[in-house]
């Protein structure tokens, strides 16, 4: 079994990239965030204009990764997961920068594969997104994590999928199950297009769904 993970908003305790360029970015950033809401421009574009109007250090950049946490239960879900011998991934439609760097303080960076957008910096103040799983998208995402779902059950039996935002939807539409966090959008699109899915607070709660429900 397989477990694919959102990161910003579900595993991270914050949506960390919606609060980077909140920080480091301009007014203009809540902009391209509606347009893409609206479906009007791809989350790609919507991190290209973000990122262009944004400047951020790579010292200041590690400060604020520094300052975010963790889902208070994604340590145990990840053991749990683990002992069991379920494969976890992280797929985001957010930069690796700040989720390998929260991982890693967490020591969790070398146990669970990330496949999101990629930021690199163009200079001192510059940054600049990349997108190497953008030829497998739907055309919305930079980062379609309906893809990986589907690339995931050509070798595992069951997907699980577990998010909570706009950018799950693909993800959520291919997986075997679903866990959509309370009071997000990913909740509300499951019960419009009738998908089947656990509701959750935290992955406390996937994980006792997981121990209880016998979901594998």
């Amino acid at each position: 079994m397989k477990i694919i993970c959102d990161f910003d908003g579900t595993v991270a305790a914050n949506d960390v990239g919606s609060l980077l360029f909140r920080t480091f970015g301009d007014e203009s950033c809540k902009e391209f965030v509606e347009l893409w809401k609206q479906g009007e421009i791809s989350s790609k574009q919507c991190l290209i204009e973000e990122c262009r109007v944004t400047r951020v250090t790579k010292q200041e950049l590690t400060r604020f990764a520094d300052s975010q946490e963790l889902d208070p239960y994604f340590k145990e879900f990840v053991q749990f997961c683990h002992g069991r011998g379920f494969d976890i991934e992280i797929v985001s439609d957010g930069l690796d920068f700040y989720i390998n760097r929260i991982l890693k303080n967490h020591g969790l960076d070398s146990s669970i594969e990330v496949r999101s957008n990629e930021l690199t910096f163009k200079n001192e103040h510059r940054v600049k997104p990349q997108f190497p799983y953008f030829e497998h998208s739907c055309g919305q995402c930079a980062n379609c994590k309906g893809h990986h779902v589907r690339q995931a059950k050509k070798c595992h039996s069951k997907v699980i999928y577990v998010g909570d935002g706009l950018s799950d939807r693909c993800g959520a539409q291919e997986a075997d199950t679903v866990f959509a966090k309370r009071g997000r959008d990913l909740l509300e699109f499951c019960k419009q297009e009738n998908i089947p899915h656990f509701e959750f607070e935290n992955f406390g709660d996937v994980l006792n769904q997981l121990r209880h429900l016998k979901l594998y």
